[in-house]
């Protein structure tokens, strides 16, 4: 299945429909007869996507190894790439990015991160995204007119008395992930990083862009 997927940018607002593009890639070319097997576990890849409350945004297969999943959850969109064949437990990237401007300054927070994985079985749905949403609700605070960019002297600020919760968080989103991943490939990496060696908790910010919607 995996080598059948394309690169794939979906609409935020099309509940995961999938469509194909008009003209053909050279690279990552999607068979245009997909054989009924194929389309039935794609579909129950997005099924799981669809009972987790999460949209598709973009799948990218960008080498035999790895997948660039993006997914909208909550308003916020996740992105990260799978590596499927060496699962890792550390030093995890992230981009996390606000799909709709705050109503009070109209801008956009792109947030590059890197996080340790934390073996989270279950979460209260209802309180998964709160780390993330009071990140995003600090940002403003530090954002000065005009400016491109959240300078890094603030970061340790931004994380502070939040930072295991949003390990946490950002570990089951992470999990989510693989279990999508695994429904497309038929793998079992989920098994493989939750028997990994438990990692020490970390959680830092990279870079916090900002773009301004006029």
């Amino acid at each position: 299945m995996l080598n059948k997927i394309e690169n794939i940018t979906l609409n935020p607002n099309s509940r995961n429909e999938i469509k194909s593009p008009k003209k053909d890639t050279p690279a990552h070319h999607l068979a245009k007869k997909e054989s009924f097997s194929d389309t039935i576990t794609f579909s129950a890849a997005l099924l799981f996507l669809s009972q987790i409350k999460w949209r598709l945004k973009k799948i990218n297969h960008i080498s035999q190894d790895e997948l660039e999943i993006e997914i909208i959850a909550n308003d916020i969109s996740y992105s990260t790439i799978v590596n499927l064949k060496e699962l890792s437990v550390n030093d995890l990237n992230f981009k996390i990015q606000n799909e709709f401007p705050f109503k009070h300054n109209k801008s956009l927070y792109s947030i590059s991160l890197l996080f340790n994985y934390q073996n989270i079985e279950s979460a209260d749905e209802e309180k998964l995204y709160e780390p993330v949403n009071k990140l995003f609700y600090r940002i403003p605070s530090y954002e000065y007119a005009d400016e491109k960019e959240i300078s890094s002297t603030f970061y340790y600020e931004l994380l502070e008395g939040i930072e295991s919760d949003l390990i946490e968080s950002l570990s089951m989103i992470y999990r989510n992930m693989i279990q999508f991943s695994d429904k497309l490939t038929g793998k079992n990496n989920l098994n493989a990083i939750d028997n990994q060696e438990k990692a020490e908790k970390m959680i830092k910010i990279n870079k916090i862009l900002i773009n301004h919607i006029s």
